[in-house]
């Protein structure tokens, strides 16, 4: 795989930790092309309407998932969020919603690129 295919996502971490298993790997982000976008709507909904637990819930939860796919920029977004959300009212964090959506989307369609890519022969 060319280390430079993916612009958002980056699957070698991963793939190295399971000893280069790329069914797992793949199994992995499966999961989250399966799981993350409800997360996602989640946690948009908990910014919108002021709920600080569901907000700090709903980006730890989402954050686990990007940094598992190797999504380091939209994790350290959320990392901001979990945060910001124990200091401040979680709509504070609606400016940042239409950046979290993009980014969201562009790491979600790279997985959905890499789960079904992976193990075919390029």
């Amino acid at each position: 795989m060319n280390d430079n295919q993916y612009q958002h996502i980056n699957p070698e971490p991963l793939l190295e930790a399971m000893g280069g298993d790329a069914a797992a790997c793949r199994h992995m982000f499966g999961t989250f092309a399966q799981s993350a976008p409800a997360t996602f709507g989640r946690l948009e909904d908990a910014i919108k309407a002021d709920d600080a637990q569901q907000v700090k819930r709903e980006a730890h939860s989402l954050k686990s998932m990007t940094a598992l796919v190797g999504a380091g920029p939209l994790t350290d977004m959320l990392k901001a969020i979990e945060q910001q959300s124990r200091a401040e009212p979680p709509q504070s964090a609606q400016p940042q919603l239409p950046e979290l959506k993009k980014l969201f989307a562009a790491v979600a369609g790279e997985v959905r690129h890499y789960v079904e890519q992976v193990g075919v022969p390029h």
